[in-house]
């Protein structure tokens, strides 16, 4: 452990012990959704840590929830450090509390005390260092953050089973994407709707309406730059375009996938990437792709979830009676931030940003009610986009990115809600808002600027 350097770190990263509070370029824009979620589950004395792709507002929410205790707390009770900061500085978990000990006389293991450890995937071994504070009943409370899901939940499925709480964090969802912008959505729709209540979503849409134009200014930003915070100190489409694909796409790719997981060969996984980017929405099967991307089928699904585990890309199955059945079907594939794909293959098809916006939308409204959310499209002798089943409802939604509807928009819902024995389906409109009955089914036909709000 390389003492001095600790010492002068904690010093300067944890400048509100004498400030006594947060710079503005730290906290940036609060995201009260996830402020309210740390709030909640830090009443359950559980360990919270934040997973979500690189550069999704992980470490602002950590400075935003900083300035939150700062309100009832004494600053040099609150403690952050990115572990990436101290690889080769440190052995462990220990030397950071150890340090801050002598260095202020507060033993963490004693004393309430907050430690909020960013990006600690990196660190070799880190659910056993957490798991000795737990089970020695240590009075500090853990946050920690990290970009790789997947490993992060099966790194701590078994030493921290019961004693850690996930929270997913997303890119800015549409209504933050407004609400970054100065739109306060509040104050037009102060609750959200359930998608399966037409009479309160019809309320929305009366709220909103006369907003409706500048709205659809920002829907059409939106769907050319994403929802990565950084964005607003860009404002420029152009180098945002090149930052994120030189800076985000790099450090994803390199340092949370090819790092993590020790990626054998690189520039198969960058040009699988760059791929699937292109094909978003489109049905493949495992044979299909890996003939495409000349890769032997267990290479290519290994990679697939290398990418689905630091949150780059999604794959629906159909809505099948068994895991079982929905393995030998062809599945879909979902780019998880749309930005990063325009830039990555420079197409401006809406009616496919339409699509991935709506589906990763969904999945996070999904990932709010199970942790273990999984996202389906359906294969018949028709096919819907989206089925949304979160245990407590299913409902299947078709994005349809036009001015005019037709029967046809209808059809597969029509056959999935006959099969499924359901009675509400979801269209989601480029400008369309009205309810059909149609044969005894009820179909909601809901503006994209809308859906999105709603969800």
């Amino acid at each position: 452990m390389d003492k001095e350097f600790l010492i002068s770190y904690l010093k300067e990263r944890n400048y509100w012990w004498q400030t006594k509070n947060v710079k503005p370029s730290d906290k940036g824009i609060p995201r009260s959704g996830y402020l309210d979620k740390i709030q909640e589950s830090d009443k359950l004395e559980r360990i919270i840590c934040l997973s979500g792709i690189r550069r999704s507002g992980k470490t602002t929410i950590l400075y935003q929830y900083i300035e939150h205790l700062l309100k009832t707390m004494q600053p040099e009770r609150i403690v952050y450090v990115r572990i990436d900061d101290l690889i080769g500085r440190i052995d462990s978990i220990h030397d950071i509390l150890n340090t801050y000990h002598v260095l202020t006389g507060i033993d963490p293991s004693r004393e309430k005390v907050y430690l909020l450890l960013d990006e600690i995937h990196v660190l070799k071994e880190w659910r056993s260092q957490l798991k000795y504070y737990i089970d020695a009943h240590a009075t500090c409370r853990f946050i920690i953050s990290g970009s790789s899901k997947t490993l992060l939940y099966l790194d701590s499925s078994e030493s921290l089973a019961g004693r850690i709480r996930f929270i997913d964090v997303f890119p800015l969802t549409f209504r933050e994407f407004l609400e970054f912008n100065n739109i306060t959505l509040a104050e037009m729709s102060p609750q959200k709707p359930g998608m399966d209540s037409f009479e309160d979503i019809e309320k929305a849409y009366y709220s909103v309406i006369a907003h409706k134009q500048i709205i659809l200014h920002f829907l059409g930003q939106y769907f050319d730059t994403g929802g990565y915070p950084e964005w607003f100190k860009v404002r420029d489409l152009t180098q945002w375009h090149r930052t994120i694909v030189e800076d985000y796409f790099a450090l994803i790719l390199f340092k949370d996938i090819v790092s993590v997981f020790k990626v054998k060969d690189p520039l198969l996984l960058e040009k699988m990437v760059r791929d699937i980017a292109a094909i978003s929405t489109n049905r493949f099967t495992y044979k299909g792709l890996s003939e495409r991307l000349d890769v032997d089928r267990e290479t290519l699904k290994l990679y697939l979830y290398y990418l689905q585990s630091s949150m780059m890309v999604f794959v629906a199955e159909v809505y099948a009676p068994s895991k079982k059945a929905a393995e030998k079907l062809a599945k879909k594939l979902y780019f998880w931030e749309e930005g990063l794909r325009r830039a990555l293959t420079l197409d401006r098809d809406d009616g496919k940003a339409a699509e991935n916006i709506v589906a990763w939308h969904l999945i996070k409204k999904g990932h709010e009610s199970k942790p273990f959310f999984e996202p389906y499209y359906w294969k018949n002798k028709y096919e819907v986009d989206f089925v949304y089943d979160d245990s407590l409802k299913v409902i299947p939604v078709e994005v349809k990115y036009k001015e005019q509807s037709t029967n046809a928009d209808m059809k597969g819902l029509i056959e999935f809600m006959e099969i499924k024995d359901l009675n509400l389906g979801i269209v989601v409109t480029k400008d369309i808002f009205k309810r059909e009955e149609f044969r005894g089914f009820s179909i909601l036909f809901i503006p994209i600027w809308l859906f999105l709000l709603i969800v």
